[in-house]
């Protein structure tokens, strides 16, 4: 009885020890190829090591490539819509640029016809006397007013001494042509010489020459801002009424008398040349024009010259 149970002690004392051998050798086994390869390996029942690969770790990596690829595609995705707002947001800038541009452009202009017109009505385009304004404004109609000296010659001047003259012109220059028209309406008076001077037995009264003529003007130089100043020549004829002059004997003054002291009218032709200059709203212009009045006998010559002014 002992004896069998000592022998089964010793079975399952052995048996014991087998098995705590295999599972030592078998856990060192996996833990060596674990250490080396990182897969898990199975004892096969020949006792042969074979490694083998867990689904679910396959599957794992192949989602984890498919998020990476995912991600990628994403981050592309962002990069695509990002440049597309960098593109839409660049459209905008330069559109708003392009409005602000186009609205201060038409401000600026609607400013500057603004001021233009503002400027105009305050203060109006200058007067002048050339080609594009004879007087006062090419196209347009003028008046001015003028005077200086009165030179008689010829004959008369046997009588009379330097006088003066006052002119009124009033005229029109065409847009079209350097050449303009004008009425001259005209005072001139001379003073007469002493008695004893050239043969007269007593002194002359003052003489008097009203005159209304015709003109034509013909710009032939023009000069200084805008081409304003002018050089002209103005010539034409008209009538001349003369009162008050000295009724000579002939006989003892060698002079044939024109007038027999009775007042006459005649008509004569003058011309001269001119020069103006615009100064502000208004032209400045001096002339002279040499003056023949076909009276009886010999015909009474004068030059008058004129310093005057010009309105529109």
């Amino acid at each position: 009885m002992r004896f069998r149970i000592s022998l089964a002690s010793t079975l399952a004392a052995a048996l014991v020890i087998g098995t705590v051998s295999t599972a030592s050798a078998q856990s060192d086994t996996t833990r060596k190829t674990t250490s080396q390869r990182r897969v898990r390996v199975t004892k096969e029942a020949t006792g042969e090591v074979t490694p083998r690969r867990d689904s679910t770790a396959i599957r794992d990596s192949v989602a984890r490539a498919d998020s990476i690829a995912r991600m990628e595609t994403m981050r592309r995705d962002s990069a695509a819509r990002a440049d597309s707002l960098a593109r839409m947001e660049q459209m905008r800038r330069d559109s708003v640029t392009r409005d602000s541009t186009a609205r201060a452009d038409s401000i600026a202009r609607a400013s500057a016809a603004t001021t233009t017109t503002t400027d105009t009505i305050r203060s109006p385009v200058n007067p002048t006397m050339s080609a594009e304004s004879y007087g006062v404004r090419r196209g347009g109609w003028y008046v001015g007013l003028g005077g200086g000296p009165n030179v008689p010659t010829g004959s008369v001047s046997d009588f009379y001494k330097t006088g003066f003259n006052v002119e009124v012109p009033i005229g029109w220059q065409p847009t079209s042509s350097m050449l303009g028209f004008r009425v001259d309406l005209g005072y001139s008076r001379l003073n007469g010489r002493s008695a004893g001077t050239n043969g007269l037995s007593v002194q002359p009264d003052d003489p008097n020459i009203w005159s209304a003529t015709a003109n034509l003007t013909l710009d032939l130089l023009k000069f200084g801002e805008s081409r304003r100043g002018s050089l002209y020549l103005v010539g034409g004829g008209g009538l001349f009424r003369f009162t008050d002059f000295y009724n000579s004997d002939a006989s003892d003054n060698d002079v044939t008398s024109a007038f027999q002291g009775s007042p006459v009218t005649k008509g004569g032709v003058t011309g001269g040349a001119g020069l103006a200059f615009p100064i502000g709203g208004t032209s400045l212009f001096v002339e002279t024009r040499y003056t023949t009045a076909y009276t009886e006998g010999n015909n009474t010559r004068w030059v008058p010259v004129v310093f005057g002014l010009k309105w529109r």
